[in-house]
């Protein structure tokens, strides 16, 4: 019985290791995308299991800021996120690496538009400002102003792909007045590439050591089992 449950133990630990490489090597590709979030996958303990629970959360803490003097780049200082359009609603993103479409639009990098107070932002002049309060300006006159946005209490968030959101309920966004946005500047991933690869390779030997381990029990149970049919 103890080595059944030794060998259960162990494929449950190899299982959670296996997704804990998946997380961080996801992470770790994403380190140089604008605004990414990291995901964390921690062992919990149920009180009703022998055994810890991975549960899985992003990390929605501040990147770092970085200059880069592009007029169309832009970072949130502070909580929130832009909302962008999509054929299937509204996203938040904290990705601000921006630029004008064929219909002069401000549109993220996959061409979504940036929605401001009055819906898509289009820009038609040549000097483009934008206040640290999120207000656009087009040769000097205001256009609107960037729709700046943060998940009511209770209000959880899906990680889709390309660093976007999906709030749990579209009516629990409240404005976010806060947040300075910052122009000529990006934020960048929440998460440092060196402890990941250090991380990467901890994982791989804590993962190794339970295949050993799992091979050892198996390889006992097995001869147990072998001379018990024998007696």
């Amino acid at each position: 019985m103890i080595g059944f449950s030794g060998i259960l133990t162990a494929a449950r630990t190899l299982s959670y290791y296996n997704r804990l490489q998946e997380v961080t090597a996801n992470n770790l590709a994403n380190a140089n995308t604008a605004g990414f979030k990291a995901d964390r996958l921690t062992a919990h303990r149920v009180a009703d299991l022998d055994h810890p629970v991975p549960v899985e959360a992003t990390d929605l803490s501040q990147g770092a800021l970085r200059m880069t003097g592009r007029t169309l780049d832009l970072a949130l200082e502070g909580p929130g996120f832009l909302v962008v359009e999509t054929p299937r609603g509204e996203r938040l993103t904290r990705g601000g690496s921006l630029r004008l479409d064929g219909a002069s639009r401000l549109v993220d990098g996959d061409g979504l538009a940036v929605l401001g107070q009055q819906g898509p932002i289009v820009l038609t002049g040549t000097d483009i400002q934008i206040r640290p309060d999120g207000t656009v300006l087009s040769d000097g006159a205001p256009v609107d102003q960037l729709r700046v946005v943060a998940p009511k209490e209770g209000v959880s968030l899906l990680k889709e792909a390309a660093g976007r959101f999906l709030p749990s309920d579209p009516e629990g966004l409240m404005d976010v007045e806060s947040t300075r946005v910052r122009q000529a500047q990006l934020e960048e991933a929440n998460l440092n590439s060196l402890t990941g690869m250090v991380s990467l390779v901890e994982i791989q030997r804590a993962y190794a050591a339970n295949v050993t381990a799992l091979r050892a029990m198996d390889g006992v149970l097995g001869s147990v089992t072998t001379d018990v049919a024998r007696v």
